[in-house]
This record gives structure tokens, C-alpha cells and sequence, in this order.
């Protein structure tokens, strides 16, 4: 998989997450796996959560915890990010 490739995965996910309503544990490692710099194999999902326009949850590997959200944008797409949790 290519760099372009993984903005394009992660677009298709964020949209099939907000047209489903529901969040797959493995569609959200797929697409925090970019913003931590960790493979999905390698993480574990926790404190999953709807909130205004999106998603909150956890995202654990190597010893760090991230927290990712994925907001609608308003053009029938959606923002995934990652920032370690404080």
C-alpha cells in the first residue's frame, strides 16, 4: 500500500462509519493506523463513542494512547485525527 492509498482508505472508512451509525473496531484501528504511526495488528480500540457530527475513541499501541475523532465535514465526507491523550 502506497501513501496515496491510505488517505483514500481512511476517506472510505470515515464514510462508512457515518452512513452505517456504526463503528467497526477494525475499520477504526485501519484508520487511526496513520495518524499513530502504529499497524493495526498492533493496536487496541477502546472508549468508543458517538458525539456531534462523529466518533471519539481510544486508540492504544506501544505504550501510548491516542485519542482519534471523525467529524462530518459537511461535504459527505468525514476528518479522521489522532493526537496522543494527555
Amino acid at each position: 500500500m502506497n501513501k496515496r492509498q491510505v488517505p483514500t482508505i481512511a476517506y472510505y472508512l470515515a464514510v462508512m462509519l457515518s452512513a452505517s451509525g456504526c463503528v467497526s473496531i477494525d475499520a477504526l484501528k485501519t484508520a487511526s493506523a496513520g495518524h499513530t504511526g502504529c499497524t493495526p495488528e498492533e493496536m487496541s480500540i477502546s472508549n468508543v463513542r458517538g458525539a456531534t457530527g462523529g466518533s471519539l475513541w481510544n486508540a492504544t499501541c506501544n505504550g501510548k494512547t491516542y485519542l482519534c475523532s471523525d467529524f462530518g465535514t459537511g461535504k459527505s465526507s468525514s476528518e479522521i485525527s489522532c493526537a496522543v491523550a494527555q
